[in-house]
């Protein structure tokens, strides 16, 4: 299911050979992630980038009281980082952790190097996607500064209905700005009207 996850993923955004997909997929490593979980800890070179085949895994940011934002989170068939220290070589910010069972392949900065080489078009798909984060971070941002909580959560139910069961209500919150309070009287408030 994995590969085939994977092949999908890439064809939405470029146009893949079989032989260059398997070239690519051979350079991931298989890892179980259980619940609970980190695939990379704040403070370490997050070393790898993470395609998720199945499950599911945040990546939040610990401020210096101990609070914790939700910054991503990752579902079947999309990637999971802490991009920056990925791309940079420095020390991550997030901790990316499983809040499920998941299934992730694992690709170092050798191994998406080694992809490009090997794929072209695969360097194009790794581009769309980065850039796709980028818009969607600058869209998040600029929601949070311009939308009322209960527009920011209608948004965010819109853009992610398969969210609802798989994050905690506390994560939703951490995404949104909120407190899980704040959040529990907004839902009470919407399903009223």
């Amino acid at each position: 299911m994995g590969k085939e996850l994977f092949t999908e993923s890439i064809r939405r955004h470029v146009g893949i050979t079989d032989e260059e997909i398997d070239s690519v997929w051979s350079l991931g490593i298989e890892r179980r992630v259980k619940k609970g979980q980190y695939i990379i800890h704040n403070g370490t070179v997050a070393k790898k980038t993470c395609f998720i085949s199945s499950g599911t895994a945040v990546g939040y940011f610990i401020d210096t009281k101990g609070e914790e934002y939700l910054i991503q989170f990752g579902f079947d068939g999309w990637w999971i980082s802490d991009i920056s220290s990925f791309l940079k070589g420095t020390p991550a910010l997030l901790n990316v952790q499983a809040i499920e069972d998941t299934l992730v392949y694992e690709f170092s900065s050798e191994a998406i190097s080694e992809a490009f080489e090997k794929a072209p078009s695969f360097q194009s798909y790794f581009l769309a996607i980065t850039q796709n984060a980028f818009a969607s971070f600058q869209a998040r941002t600029l929601n949070n500064l311009s939308m009322s909580a209960e527009e920011r959560y209608v948004d965010f139910c819109n853009k992610y209905p398969q969210v609802s069961q798989k994050l905690s209500q506390k994560w939703i919150a951490s995404y949104l700005g909120i407190s899980p309070e704040s959040l529990s009287r907004l839902k009470s408030k919407l399903l009223k009207s």
